[in-house]
């Protein structure tokens, strides 16, 4: 689906998905947009408050920034474009041309693919799934989930679970972190014997460690806001932990730096990168900035001796697994494609409980009336099967009298041939016949 996908005005939306993804904007865009843990709160409250949605869900990682919701009817993407710019303080122009809207069934498969891999850069990689279950917790914790996306939700994991199972999506370990730590040791032409700074100490840089280590790293560096969170990641690698203010002496022996925070800020300036490339004794000086917003001021990467990369110049790596995932791709579309489709019965039965719950209260009303009405000719001692005979030929009458008398008198709204149609699918009345 293209950026700016559109629905005709005034359609019905009933699940809806707006969104900023790696595919759709650059990370300059993206960053703009990117919602930090504690706006999550705000976010939920001011979402809610002003009647854009009755359930929503914000998933913002690395690579995207997509708003779900459950809402009424109307045109949502127009009122979600702007209430997303307005809460970041973004002009509208800027993300113009960049972003995506889906409704219902394409949100449902939007969602499905993000969780089981299939949308991330990294085809497969297992780390978005993690991050969605978060997203899903702080929306559950701030009460913004209801009904429907609380059921879409658990749809998801288990659509995620079934296409790990059954198909080879993780065959390989192919993620952001691995494809960064391949790019950097194809960059550095090896990493064995190099000195390495790790800034952040989150789950993906947990995963930049791990294949790290799987390339005979033996030991590195790890910078953190939370000194002991460095030290519980720098003890699992044999490596040591450190404070943020260490950054300026600590690069300046190093080879390699990979970041990745939950800064809204930028933590690593140009100076800073300038100053650590004065104070080097020769060799080059790579960066690897895997957050966003970005950790490092981008003017550092024009400075002579230092290479910076970011999560777009990853998507070109190809990995040893990259074929095997897209087979294995193919095959989870398929079962997505059977998971929407069940998933849009469920949601559809919804739309119907209203009507059935009215016509088992008519239905209960008419006998109800008619029971206590024939029980009263029990009472004088009336013959019972002639008495149950009577009042079931009563309740039949009673029942069908509406019914036959539109058919014999269609209104405006339904012709005689949709009226026997709807009959003959709600009654099996060819069934019966055959």
């Amino acid at each position: 689906m293209s950026p700016n996908h559109r629905r005709p005005a005034g359609t019905v939306c009933a699940i809806f998905c707006f969104g900023l993804n790696h595919h759709s904007a650059p990370i300059e865009v993206r960053e703009k947009v990117a919602f930090t843990p504690e706006q999550l709160g705000p976010a939920y409250r001011d979402l809610l408050s002003r009647d854009l949605a009755r359930e929503a869900l914000v998933i913002s990682t690395c690579n995207r920034t997509e708003i779900y919701t459950f809402a009424g009817s109307g045109p949502q993407e127009k009122r979600m474009r702007e209430w997303l710019c307005a809460f970041h303080g973004v002009d509208p122009g800027q993300i113009e041309g960049q972003y995506f809207a889906y409704h219902n069934g394409e949100a449902v498969q939007h969602l499905f693919r993000v969780v089981c891999g299939l949308d991330s850069m990294i085809v497969g990689e297992p780390q978005i799934l993690g991050q969605v279950k978060d997203a899903y917790q702080a929306a559950a914790d701030s009460s913004s989930t209801g009904p429907v996306l609380n059921r879409l939700l658990h749809w998801a994991f288990r659509v995620a679970k079934r296409v790990r199972t059954e198909t080879a999506i993780g065959s390989a370990p192919v993620s952001v972190a691995y494809a960064a730590v391949s790019l950097a040791r194809e960059i550095l032409g090896g990493l064995q014997d190099r000195s390495i700074l790790l800034v952040g100490a989150g789950e993906t840089m947990e995963l930049v460690a791990t294949h790290l280590r799987d390339h005979e790293v033996g030991g590195f560096r790890v910078a953190n806001r939370s000194l002991e969170r460095a030290r519980v990641l720098a003890e699992k690698f044999s490596g040591s932990a450190h404070g943020l203010e260490e950054i300026p002496w600590l690069l300046s022996g190093a080879d390699l730096l990979v970041s990745c925070t939950a800064s809204s800020q930028p933590i690593l300036p140009e100076e800073t990168v300038r100053q650590s490339l004065a104070d080097r004794q020769g060799g080059n000086l790579m960066l690897l900035d895997l957050a966003v917003p970005r950790d490092i001021d981008p003017d550092a990467g024009r400075l002579p001796g230092c290479h910076l990369y970011t999560l777009d110049d990853l998507s070109g790596i190809a990995e040893a697994g990259i074929q095997a995932r897209r087979k294995a791709a193919a095959e989870a579309e398929g079962i997505i494609r059977q998971e929407v489709s069940d998933f849009q019965h469920w949601r559809d039965s919804l739309e119907v409980i209203p009507a059935i719950r009215r016509l088992r209260e008519r239905v209960e009303a008419a006998r109800l009336a008619e029971l206590r009405r024939f029980r009263h000719y029990l009472d004088q001692g009336q013959d019972p099967q002639a008495v149950l005979d009577a009042f079931s030929k009563a309740l039949m009458n009673k029942m069908l009298h509406d019914p036959i008398s539109t058919l014999r008198q269609p209104c405006q709204e339904a012709t005689s041939e949709s009226l026997v149609a709807s009959l003959d699918i709600l009654f099996h009345l060819s069934a019966a016949e055959g």
